[in-house]
């Protein structure tokens, strides 16, 4: 019995040998692995929350751009220099031709000085219909120099109506031409 008790011992000293080799071999680094991901994963979580609160800010900051775009529509329209002031009284004078708007004129004012630029008033008379008039604003609206409509006056032509219909309006322009002195 005393050989079974050793052989016993032998398999019972063997197997913890194995098991402690195990853990020592296996357990231990995988243990150390796992905390170490656990910890990286904690700091992933932590840097997510960061950036997402940083990434909320992103439509409020598009619905400003957005605003500022609206605001600055005609921002891209440029101040003429005082000697380019023919051309541009030319380009509204061919714009009040190309819509056949009759008995024209083009009264200039007298030139206002500001700080960085000047303004020079423009009242403008012609005779129409109203497709024509809508579509030499729009012209107005397009040109590539920086002019503002300040008072618009519309009346019906008394003598040209046809069906109780206004087939022909008065117009009245007061616009602000905007130019540097250069």
């Amino acid at each position: 019995m005393k050989q079974a008790t050793q052989d016993n011992l032998i398999v019972v000293g063997i197997l913890m040998g194995i098991i402690a080799a195990a853990c020592a071999v296996v357990y231990y680094p995988q243990n150390r692995k796992l905390k170490d991901l656990r910890t990286q994963i904690e700091q992933e979580e932590r840097r997510l929350i960061e950036t997402a609160s940083k990434a909320g800010a992103v439509p409020g900051m598009l619905r400003q751009v957005q605003e500022m775009r609206n605001r600055y529509t005609n921002f891209d329209q440029r101040l003429p220099k005082k000697k380019e002031l023919g051309g541009f009284l030319r380009e509204i004078s061919g714009n009040l031709g190309e819509e056949s708007l009759a008995n024209q004129t083009i009264e200039p004012g007298t030139p206002r000085r500001d700080n960085l630029f000047h303004t020079l008033p423009i009242v403008l008379r012609f005779e129409g219909p109203y497709l024509s008039l809508t579509s030499f604003l729009k012209r107005l609206g397009r040109m590539e120099r920086l002019a503002q409509v300040e008072k618009l006056s519309i009346s019906d032509k008394p003598s040209v109506k046809l069906d109780g219909v206004c087939r022909n309006l008065n117009v009245e322009v007061l616009m602000n031409i905007y130019f540097t002195e250069s």
